[in-house]
């Protein structure tokens, strides 16, 4: 068919090749940031920790907590000591974030407590 090629060349957009614009240009912006703190600032492994130190603990958990386990993340611990014990940097890691997991005691009165967050409050306009 002679027109077949002219038409498919002109045709309208689909919403998958929409997406493609927006998806490209997050990704060049990303990798624009990251390039700077992998390139520039040569400060990528503390830039990830940073900004990932809020999401990946939540994840792991959310996830520990549906397997029925306890965690909870430790605040205040000089991460250069605990790096020097383990050797990280050696192996080219770095620890950003504590978190032991485990089971509570059944003698553990804080576990029976009602979670504050879990409370439920009334909505703003009958406040």
């Amino acid at each position: 068919m002679p027109g077949w090629s002219a038409w498919s060349t002109r045709r309208r957009p689909t919403a998958a090749s929409r997406r493609r614009k927006p998806k490209a240009g997050n990704h060049k912006g990303r990798t624009f940031f990251a390039d700077i703190h992998r390139k520039d600032l040569n400060d990528a492994n503390h830039w990830d920790g940073k900004t990932g130190l809020s999401e990946r603990p939540a994840n792991f958990l959310l996830g520990v907590a549906a397997m029925g386990l306890d965690a909870v993340p430790i605040e205040g611990v000089d991460f250069a000591i605990l790096d020097a014990e383990f050797d990280l940097k050696a192996q080219g890691y770095t620890s950003i974030v504590v978190v032991p997991v485990g089971h509570h005691s059944v003698e553990d009165f804080n576990a029976a407590l009602q979670n504050h967050a879990c409370r439920r409050r009334p909505p703003l306009p009958e406040i």
